[in-house]
């Protein structure tokens, strides 16, 4: 007997999409072992448009660089968000006219879009080119959503919170459409290594250890000056950089040859990493946010992009799960504020514990599987 197929769709702009596709499918998997067929597709690059799809990832790198760019942008289009949907629809109806060839060839039972330009083309799929599959919408923002997602036309949304519902429906989408179910993390980090463990396993020494991490692009915070800042501290603490695909930079870190510094390009173990250190030093991307919280570590935050970014930071804040860094000096007072105050880390992680990410990812696996059913 055939197994329903669930086709993940997403694009890979910022670590938040495709983190989340895998969260969900992994979700899936753990809690439907083997019932389901799962693909995640970088979906305009699968379907043949490399050059629009770089061109919007560049733009995207540009943007995380010039922060101020991605704000400036989203008021705009929530500004008008009817013409935001015109100028979309029109730009990708090209690809909805392949997605729509693509998935009616082997239509699979569900398809999950998790970002807006897709929402929007993936609609237009089934509203005017006979994609016949149902296409839900997972919004990928935990606190918010902007003009982008609002495609009143679509079929089901799935939301992390209510501010993201109201969003929505301010923003042009029936309520009837949109179901808060939670946000989803990828099954590593709901079950990580002690920091023992991790610390073994990586090689790092049995000391303070903050984990300054850069997201996949190693862009949105000044590294040089924190790692500097950090390794003048008079308590020296161990100081690990993931740089992600910023190779220029991570040769810059590692030219320091401090004995307290280690250097990481990409890595696929960001969980042991989260579990290995005290601190989590860095911009408020929601996926990395949401799996530093998992793990169960307090983030400074040195940096934002988007307005989403904003609110997640006052959500970390508001909760006492993080802290806004300013200025060096911020940043030197808080990491000697935990050093000196052990318990605050311990404090730190009771209240993760009651965010309860493991059980939104379980509800939302639930979820999927109705939808698809």
């Amino acid at each position: 007997m055939t197994r329903p197929h669930i086709a993940f769709a997403t694009i890979a702009a910022g670590g938040g999409h495709v983190a989340t596709a895998r969260a969900m499918a992994q979700a899936i998997a753990a809690a439907y072992p083997d019932q389901f067929d799962l693909t995640i597709s970088d979906l305009m690059q699968d379907l043949g448009f490399t050059a629009e799809d770089a061109r919007h990832k560049a733009q995207w790198r540009w943007m995380l660089a010039h922060p101020w760019t991605a704000r400036s942008g989203q008021r705009l289009i929530d500004a008008f968000p009817a013409v935001t949907r015109r100028v979309l629809r029109r730009s990708l109806d090209e690809v909805a006219k392949a997605a729509a060839q693509h998935f009616q060839a082997q239509p699979p039972a569900l398809i999950v879009a998790n970002h807006g330009f897709l929402t929007v083309a993936l609609t237009r799929s089934r509203r005017r080119y006979g994609l016949s599959t149902p296409v839900l919408t997972f919004a990928t923002e935990p606190l918010d959503a902007s003009a982008l997602w609002a495609e009143p036309e679509a079929d089901q949304f799935a939301v992390p919170s209510r501010p993201v519902l109201n969003d929505l429906v301010r923003l042009g989408v029936s309520a009837d459409k949109i179901d808060v179910v939670g946000y989803p993390v990828q099954q590593a980090f709901l079950r990580p290594l002690s920091q023992a463990e991790a610390r073994a396993c990586l090689g790092l020494p049995e000391r303070f250890t903050c984990l300054v991490s850069l997201g996949g692009e190693g862009v949105g915070a000044n590294a040089v000056a924190v790692v500097r800042t950090l390794l003048a501290l008079p308590q020296t603490p161990q100081v690990v950089v993931i740089a992600g695909r910023n190779e220029a930079l991570a040769g810059t870190l590692r030219a320091f040859a401090s004995s307290q510094l280690a250097v990481r390009g990409f890595v696929d173990n960001m969980a042991d990493y989260l579990a290995a250190c005290d601190l989590v030093i860095g911009k408020a991307g929601p996926a990395s946010v949401m799996e530093a919280l998992a793990v169960g570590r307090p983030l400074l935050v040195t940096g934002y992009a988007g307005l989403n970014e904003v609110k997640l930071l006052r959500f970390l804040v508001t909760r006492g799960l993080g802290h806004e860094v300013r200025d060096l000096a911020s940043l030197s007072a808080l990491v000697r504020g935990y050093q000196a105050s052990p318990h605050r880390l311990e404090a730190v992680a009771a209240s993760c514990r009651q965010l309860e990410l493991a059980g939104m990812t379980a509800r939302l696996a639930s979820y999927l599987q109705q939808a698809a059913t």
